[in-house]
């Protein structure tokens, strides 16, 4: 009973102290902060070339006809902000790709939204240099003090922020108080891993020769099935909903590979204490290598399903960027991420075997409310923040950054993403062991 007390204590103080934590981050902008993903690119005055105008102290006199230029930009420019503007008319902005001129073909006309930070518009693609042209104006001042392409921006403290910021802090503080109090197992936990490493491989090589056995080209339907559902994808989107994506069949794909491996390993770890009841009863196993086999079994499924990836790659002669070397940290991130959750439905699917069929709906929500086959872009400011909320939206955007735009994803990006495998690995492991010593009552 004094044992709980402290514990209990403990437990009140990491939580108060994570939530209040978490406001601070939030308030500093590190945890809710929209960042780009493809890298900012900040340009004084002195950088761009101004025509037909006069920038000083901020302030923009323009002529006839009157143009800024920003040359050697080479990146992919999702949005453009113009710092200090309060411009609500309509511009034309011309854009060069691969060294070409600028021509009338190769621009679009857009108001600039305000923001506090000045004005903002879309872009959306991949440019060597800028033209902004202001029509229509000559005569006018208006305010300006930089250029910036891809900005980030970072959101104001209300309530919805504070709901998830205690959200935030409870889950940190949980983690902590898992680990204080099973902080000195730890060791033994990782020994017995090693003692079963040998049993852990014989059982995902039995599930890949069970899942390919009596097929005619075997394994080889990990890398026919990604490029097959591409296929019909891509067919779909780009000529139904004639959705505008760059290179779509590697957007797609890169994203429903990340995607697939996560569900895959979930939806596998949830029956797996189930489907080994008969051995558990026989026999001690530690009961979390039926889950981590699960696991393993997607992760290996998607190393061959990467090589779908490099042929659409290849085809399409996407540019092959050194940013890929980094792939195995996002395969960290998602294994830890996808285990986590595992084990969670793992011990829940035993007492409640309708979790079996829940998740199976669940999944297809969450397939939706994952900017797989449609653009960030293309959904309302309101519907992108709700989207933000999802994990998956960031594994699969690192992912994304690596292979499709070749930019190595930020801090902020990184935290996010290995904070997310880390809560979920610690919370599923508590909840798995305290409850899998009932397993065999239900089993």
């Amino acid at each position: 009973m004094k044992q709980k007390i402290i514990y209990s204590i403990y437990l009140i103080i990491w939580i108060t102290a994570a939530v209040y934590m978490g406001k601070w981050l939030c308030d500093q902008g590190y945890l809710l902060r929209e960042q780009s993903e493809y890298g900012t690119q900040a340009y004084e005055p002195e950088r761009f070339t101004i025509q037909n105008a006069s920038l000083a102290e901020g302030k923009l006199q323009t002529q006839e006809d009157p143009q800024i230029i920003l040359e050697e930009i080479n990146v992919y420019v999702e949005r453009v902000l113009l710092e200090g503007a309060d411009w609500n008319r309509e511009i034309q902005v011309f854009y060069a790709v691969s060294g070409e001129d600028f021509s009338e073909e190769n621009s679009i006309r857009v108001v600039p939204e305000p923001e506090k930070e000045g004005a903002v518009f879309e872009l959306g693609m991949t440019v060597s240099a800028l033209r902004i042209d202001i029509t229509e104006n000559a005569g006018e001042e208006y305010a300006l003090t930089g250029i910036v392409l891809n900005p980030n921006f970072a959101y104001v403290w209300n309530p919805v922020i504070a709901v998830l910021s205690g959200i935030i802090g409870v889950m940190a503080g949980i983690c902590i108080w898992v680990l204080v109090k099973e902080g000195r197992r730890i060791p033994i936990y990782l020994q017995a891993l090693k003692k079963y490493r040998y049993l852990l491989e014989d059982l995902v090589l039995r599930d890949v020769k069970l899942k390919y056995r009596r097929s005619v080209i075997g394994i080889l339907w990990s890398v026919l099935s990604p490029l097959l559902m591409m296929l019909v994808i891509t067919a779909v989107f780009q000529n139904i909903f004639r959705f505008q994506i760059e290179n779509f069949a590697v957007y797609y794909l890169s994203g429903w590979l990340v995607f697939n491996f996560v569900t895959e390993a979930t939806t596998g770890a949830m029956t797996s204490v189930i489907n080994a009841g008969s051995l558990i009863r026989k026999v001690y196993i530690p009961k979390y290598i039926f889950p981590m086999q699960k696991c393993v079994f997607a992760l290996v499924n998607l190393l061959f399903s990467l090589v779908a990836l490099a042929l659409v790659m290849a085809v399409l002669q996407v540019q092959v960027s050194p940013t890929l070397l980094l792939s195995p940290v996002l395969l960290l991130y998602t294994m830890g991420f996808a285990l986590g959750i595992g084990l969670v439905l793992a011990a829940g699917a035993v007492f409640f075997r309708d979790i079996t069929h829940l998740y199976m709906v669940f999944t297809t929500a969450w397939m939706y409310l994952t900017p797989i086959v449609y653009p960030m872009e293309a959904l309302s400011e309101s519907m992108q923040q709700i989207i933000r909320l999802n994990p998956m939206y960031y594994y699969v955007d690192y992912f994304r950054q690596l292979v499709l735009y070749g930019t190595v994803p930020g801090l902020t990006h990184n935290l996010i993403c290995a904070g997310c495998a880390i809560a979920s690995l610690i919370l599923g492991a508590a909840l798995f062991k305290k409850k899998q010593d009932r397993f065999i009552l239900f089993i």
